[in-house]
């Protein structure tokens, strides 16, 4: 450049050349999280779409280490320093139905801190990943880990450095790095690296899957994962060996087996996650709970647990069927549909054990228009459905007039009354109930029977009985529902849900064998279950 300017004429040769000018450094610009939105209904949707457990999900969250931004509403993975402060953010955009989603870390982010959880003194390993989703699909697959993992956002290995500067403690590394090439070279350099500085380093590779997201959503979601080609695949067809063998068919057999049942041990576990999450819902919130009994009258063939599950997986799910059963009422589930579908259990009758299925809400199919029983009052169904219902009381049935709702069970003379003068739909609710008192009470053999304690599950058997037959009837009062659930965890709180559901469904099922006697049918090949 010199050169040029001396002999264009730019400068004179006896001038002095300009001194250089120092480069300014740019300054690091602060770091603040994005202000959160109101709710994380967007992180949900779309960690549990990516076969993320719900509890892992909330345990994130409330461990602050998750959340949804208000703007863009990208789940906000937040990482955390040594004191808690945090220092780090990666962002990811839950709308991908364009390809990937948008991907980046806040400004000002620490990247030698990424994102991690917590170190517990107790245990000499951590377990290292490429992203927050791994990590959390990884916390999915093996839900006893909590603490002593970190994710690089990337293969930056400072946030290990890190990480292993402020637990000295530490002994052992696991690289649960991508099974990709660049995964597979990272974790060769990392491990020899590390190695050397007298870590004790093993490598973990998702398999089969590029990583362990795409791992999770093959043993939990089903998706398939397109398998790498062997050596063998790619010979030409005449150096093929033209004899089978044997041995290593059988052993292909066997491991493809084991995978399966390990598979399906894995989505049974993802799904017992969901419904318990959803019973844990049920059981806190009034709100919920009454919708569950609406649930429950529109779908008397699904169990509690099962109807739990569907309340959770599609918030606005009315009436559901599995595929089969929508075709068989003359309706069909949308193409754009499909896989939309919502998981429950289900018997399977050529071994007898549980599968998972899809169930469809109303709204994702077209065809007939659906029959919904409607008893009337004064009319011959609406007589043969109150016989058939007194026929399901414990105790004897006397007529008693001016009776305040209806209906009584009286403990002490073991007997039930009836208000002959009440109107045929208030008769059939109130005696609901009040059988259901009964059968609580069972003839004194209860002794821990009051009426108080049993009052809102008789009321709920009553009225997911009345919904189920069209009969209109207000909701039971639910300003105590809480109490029913005191002292009960996990599938105590399922059981007292259970024990509304078999009430109801048994004399149900007699009333509407009664009104119209069923066909004989074709054994189905599932059955509803759990």
């Amino acid at each position: 450049m010199n050169y040029l300017l001396e002999f264009n004429g730019c400068r004179a040769r006896d001038s002095p050349a300009p001194r250089p000018q120092p480069v300014q450094a740019k300054e690091k610009p602060a770091f603040a999280l994005p202000i959160a939105h109101t709710d994380q209904r967007r992180v949900f949707a779309y960690l549990q779409k990516r076969g993320i457990a719900p509890q892992v999900i909330r345990g994130f969250i409330e461990a602050g280490l998750l959340y949804e931004d208000s703007l863009y509403h990208n789940c906000v993975f937040v990482g955390r320093d040594s004191s808690g402060k945090p220092v780090f953010a990666s962002k990811r955009g839950t709308c991908d139905l364009n390809g990937p989603g948008f991907k980046g870390d806040a400004a000002g982010s620490d990247k030698n801190v990424a994102f991690r959880l917590p170190c517990d003194p107790a245990l000499d390993h951590v377990a290292v990943f490429e992203a927050p989703v791994d990590l959390m699909s990884f916390c999915t697959l093996h839900r006893q880990v909590r603490s002593n993992a970190i994710a690089l956002c990337g293969l930056y290995q400072g946030p290990l450095d890190t990480y292993l500067r402020e637990n000295p403690h530490l002994k052992r590394i696991i690289l649960c790095l991508d099974a990709d090439a660049p995964g597979r070279e990272a974790a060769e350099k990392l491990q020899a690296e590390y190695e050397q500085k007298g870590y004790t380093v093993s490598v973990r590779l998702p398999a089969p899957g590029k990583d362990w997201n795409e791992l999770l959503q093959n043993q939990v979601l089903g998706r398939d994962i397109p398998a790498p080609k062997s050596k063998r695949s790619q010979l030409k067809k005449e150096e093929r060996e033209s004899v089978a063998d044997l041995e290593k068919l059988i052993s292909d057999k066997t491991i493809a087996d084991a995978q399966r049942r390990e598979q399906q041990q894995a989505d049974q576990g993802f799904a017992v996650s969901i419904r318990d999450e959803g019973v844990d819902r049920i059981a806190t919130d009034p709100e919920l709970f009454a919708r569950y009994l609406n649930m429950q009258g529109d779908n008397p063939a699904y169990s509690a647990g099962n109807i739990a599950m569907v309340m959770h997986q599609n918030p606005e799910a009315t009436v559901v069927f599995t595929r089969d059963r929508w075709k068989d009422r003359g309706r069909f589930v949308l193409e754009a549909e499909q896989d939309k579908g919502c998981k429950i259990f289900v018997r399977s009758a050529p071994r007898r054990d549980y599968i998972l299925t899809d169930t469809f809400d109303v709204a994702q199919t077209q065809g007939r228009d659906i029959w919904r029983p409607h008893l009337e009052d004064n009319t011959q169904e609406m007589e043969t459905a109150l016989a058939t219902l007194l026929n399901y009381s414990p105790v004897p049935v006397i007529a008693q007039e001016g009776l305040d709702g209806g209906a009584y069970y009286d403990p002490q003379d073991v007997v039930l009354a009836v208000d002959p003068g009440c109107s045929d739909s208030e008769a059939f609710g109130a005696i609901a109930a009040e059988i259901a008192q009964a059968r609580y009470h069972d003839r004194g053999f209860n002794w821990g029977y009051s009426r108080e304690s049993c009052e809102l599950s008789a009321q709920s058997v009553a009225y997911t009985l009345c919904r189920r037959f069209g009969i209109s009837r207000e909701l039971p009062d639910l300003s105590r529902m809480q109490d029913m659930f005191v002292g009960r965890y996990g599938r105590g709180k399922l059981e007292v849900l259970n024990n509304i559901r078999s009430m109801s469904r048994q004399i149900g099922s007699g009333i509407q064998k009664s009104l119209a006697p069923p066909q004989r049918a074709a054994p189905s090949v599932n059955r509803d279950a759990r």
